[in-house]
């Protein structure tokens, strides 16, 4: 009897041996199904890594072999991209010509002469001259123009883009088919791994993001304020008539005979000749004198050229995040009933 024990003994050990003798675990989750992959072209789990990783017997191993569940999760990233807006203001400022009128007032000086002349009954002429002056003005007006610049901003925006990342795994299901010795009937050899399917791209990370690049901006018109101008630039006065003093200041006559009196063409003197009286004024040359500058009408503005200023950046609106492409990023991880087996 004690001999036969050993022999069993023995055998079961010898059993034991065999189905962690040969460990190997090879997977590809990329592999197409095909009826092909019922050999194994998948990948191929032995039986001994299967009872180490989930602490089986061999007659364990045997009852549970067409129960067991192969999962696998594979580490990955996924390609990220999000449209963004981005506004911003400007500030400007133009340049501006202001056309003006001007009035103004300008004094001057006639001279004057007159010469008065008469027969008196002795037959003889009498004949005097004076010189004098009347004051006057005359109005007119000039036109000129200011040069200014106004100070405004536009407000603006623009689009762009920003890419990105983040991270996860992809995880899936295998099937599987067993393998059995073909030495000993029903005795499992390991396992054919036939087709993975997964569950798709499970995020574990946030998002991480590139700098967006952005288009040129697109600006809206300017808000100006009031024009700041400098002085006045005014050409020659254009000038009316003199208007002159009815008031003339004489000097004294100057009688062609000496001692004679110009009273003596009295017209009311009975021994003046009738009609013989003549009195002539002759106004001379002007001398025109200080101009006197009145109030300044402003007339229309002329605007003139924008010159753009500095483009201060604003606050970056971003819009719906678009999902791109997963790329796996490690080996895949196989499991066996939630155990790891590579």
């Amino acid at each position: 009897m004690q001999r036969i024990l050993i022999f069993l003994t023995a055998a079961v050990a010898a059993a034991a041996l065999a189905g962690v003798a040969s460990a190997s675990v090879t997977f590809d989750p990329t592999c197409p199904y095909k009826s092909s992959n019922a050999t194994g072209k998948c990948g191929f789990v032995g039986k001994g890594d299967v009872q180490t990783a989930l602490g089986y017997n061999n007659a364990q191993m045997q009852s549970n072999a067409g129960r067991l569940a192969f999962t696998y999760t594979q580490p990955a990233s996924q390609a990220l991209s999000q449209g963004a807006t981005q506004a911003a203001t400007e500030v400007g400022t133009q340049a501006g010509t202001q056309a003006g009128t001007q009035a103004g007032t300008q004094a001057g000086t006639q001279s004057m002469s007159e010469d008065l002349s008469c027969t008196v009954d002795n037959g003889n002429p009498q004949n005097f001259h004076r010189s004098g002056s009347r004051d006057g003005t005359r109005s007119g007006t000039r036109s000129g123009s200011r040069d200014g610049s106004r100070d405004g901003s536009r407000d603006g925006s623009r689009d762009g883009t920003r890419t990105g990342s983040r991270t996860g795994n992809v995880d899936g299901k295998v099937s599987y088919t067993i393998d059995y010795d073909a030495r000993v009937k029903n005795q499992i050899d390991g396992f054919f791994l036939t087709k993975a399917t997964s569950s798709g791209f499970a995020a574990s990370g946030d998002p991480v993001w590139n700098a967006p690049t952005f288009g040129d901006y697109s600006f809206g018109d300017y808000s100006f304020g009031a024009y700041s101008f400098g002085d006045y630039s005014f050409g020659a006065y254009s000038f009316g008539d003199w208007t002159w003093s009815d008031t003339t200041t004489w000097g004294d006559w100057v009688p062609d005979q000496p001692g004679s009196n110009p009273a003596v063409c009295d017209s009311n003197n009975p021994h003046v000749d009738d009609g013989s009286i003549t009195d002539t004024v002759t106004p001379g040359a002007i001398t025109p004198g200080a101009t006197t500058d009145g109030a300044v009408t402003d007339g229309a503005v002329t605007d003139g050229a924008v010159t753009d200023g500095a483009v201060t950046d604003g606050d970056i609106t971003y819009g719906d995040i678009t999902y791109g492409a997963v790329t796996t990023t490690g080996a895949a991880h196989l499991y066996v009933n939630g155990k790891a087996l590579n």
